[in-house]
């Protein structure tokens, strides 16, 4: 793999779309496990948002696109443009985003103590993704290392090929309505 390329080894998207299965289902496992048994009690009892986590994290309730239930998944978010924007660094294959797909009118947010239900865009213009993935480095460059390898110290935004990180990126906009 190509130094200027991203994601690099060692970041999320890379372990989650480069890796052995063996490797993707350790990984997935260990987040599925602080989501379900730390994130998702220690939201819903409040004391994350009263900590000031909803100002990173918010919780995406969807239905589930094969068995109906409802299901919450703790996300990062950040705010662009006026919205709030979410990325899949498992790209399509996330359950959540095809939970969104599947049940784009059961779907409802909470960050912090507010809740609504989004109008939910997908973003898929590449020009707009690689905006939108400048704009996240540059204003969150430890984020960036650790979703996809960014490297603050020796990386330039105007050098670094964007093409694969891309593709394999979802990007979702959740608009108040």
């Amino acid at each position: 793999m190509n130094n200027e390329e991203l994601p690099r080894p060692g970041s999320v998207m890379f372990n989650f779309n480069y890796q052995d299965e063996a490797s993707k289902k350790k990984t997935l496992k260990k987040w599925k496990k602080l989501n379900k048994y730390l994130m998702v009690p220690l939201y819903r009892a409040k004391i994350l948002p009263l900590l000031g986590f909803g100002k990173i994290f918010l919780i995406l309730k969807t239905k589930g696109w094969k068995t109906g239930k409802m299901r919450r998944t703790p996300l990062e978010y950040r705010r662009y443009e006026g919205n709030i924007t979410i990325f899949a660094g498992r790209g399509e294959d996330a359950t959540w985003v095809k939970n969104l797909r599947a049940n784009v009118n059961d779907v409802s947010v909470m960050y912090g103590f507010h809740r609504f239900k989004p109008q939910i865009e997908f973003v898929s213009d590449i020009n707009q993704k690689i905006t939108i993935m400048k704009w996240y480095i540059t204003n969150y460059g430890k984020a960036a290392k650790m979703l996809f390898g960014w490297d603050p110290k020796k990386d330039n935004l105007e050098v670094i090929d964007f093409s694969k990180l891309v593709d394999l990126l979802c990007i979702i906009h959740l608009k108040k309505t």
